[in-house]
């Protein structure tokens, strides 16, 4: 295991930085600070995530060019 986060604060610092969870078909879940950072790993406009987070926190996107289905869910920390 590769180990970025060796302290508590940084641990803390990374959780208050992210600002989306986004659950991939593989089972995968990533964290973002951003919806550009979301738009180019799945190919889902982020116009199009922010739309749907505006009327469903999670929603549930489906990328056009894959065809894969994301769970993308807005996080309010602290």
């Amino acid at each position: 295991m590769d180990v970025d986060l060796k302290t508590p604060t940084e641990m803390l610092k990374y959780y208050k930085d992210l600002n989306y969870l986004v659950i991939s078909p593989d089972k995968k879940i990533e964290g973002y600070t951003c919806l550009r950072d979301i738009t180019e790993d799945i190919c889902i406009d982020y116009s199009t995530i922010s739309k749907k987070l505006a009327e469903s926190n999670p929603c549930i996107c489906i990328s056009k060019i894959t065809n894969y289905v994301f769970l993308i869910i807005r996080i309010n920390v602290f």
